[in-house]
């Protein structure tokens, strides 16, 4: 028998499991979605510029607010940060190896800091799918 127990936890919409989580969500137009909670921590709700990082020693990818001009620039909105950013985004998706066109990630709740930048990892080894 394979029998699965449904509770409160485990039968509720995506949407309301990840809300008020760090997530980034991004779709093959190249289209990213920060999360409120994340675009606040950020400190680009309603505007602002970000950066993405590579490291290419592991692979990993990490995103961070910049006020350098050539940031990727975030639509003024009070609900998310939203911005276009297709090459990345076509980056991320192959090296995670996401074949749909939209895809949501975790944000590691500890940034790291380099150089004086606070840097915060994309945990690309668990696509969420909706």
């Amino acid at each position: 028998m394979a029998l699965i127990v449904y509770n409160k936890e485990n039968s509720r919409p995506q949407q309301v499991v990840y809300q008020r989580k760090r997530t980034i969500n991004m779709d093959s137009k190249g289209t990213v979605y920060l999360s409120k909670t994340m675009s606040i921590e950020l400190g680009i709700l309603g505007g602002g510029r970000v950066n993405f990082a590579h490291d290419e020693d592991t692979g990993e990818w990490y995103i961070c607010h910049t006020t350098d001009k050539d940031g990727f620039t975030v639509w003024k909105d009070k609900r998310c940060a939203r911005f276009s950013a297709g090459f990345i985004v076509r980056r991320i998706m192959l090296q995670a190896k996401v074949e749909r066109k939209t895809v949501q990630f975790m944000i590691a709740k500890a940034p790291i800091e380099v150089g004086g930048t606070v840097y915060y990892k994309i945990l690309l080894s668990n696509p969420i799918f909706k």
